[in-house]
């Protein structure tokens, strides 16, 4: 099978996207507000390259 550079953009915001959940979720279960915020940061950071990705996918006329 032979990926095109759009394959993996789409691969890379939906995994871009899932790091966000996951980090978004992780942050729920810790205590140490120190911990909390380096978790919400890395979420902040894992939605701001999704939408880079998701809007470089728009731009070439395709969907995620």
């Amino acid at each position: 099978m032979k990926f095109t550079d759009m394959d993996m953009l789409q691969d890379y915001e939906k995994d871009a996207r899932m790091a966000c959940l996951s980090f978004t979720l992780i942050q729920t279960e810790i205590i140490d507000p120190t911990l909390r915020r380096m978790f919400a940061k890395a979420a902040d950071e894992a939605a701001v390259s999704q939408q880079k990705a998701m809007n470089l996918i728009l731009s070439r006329g395709d969907r995620a």
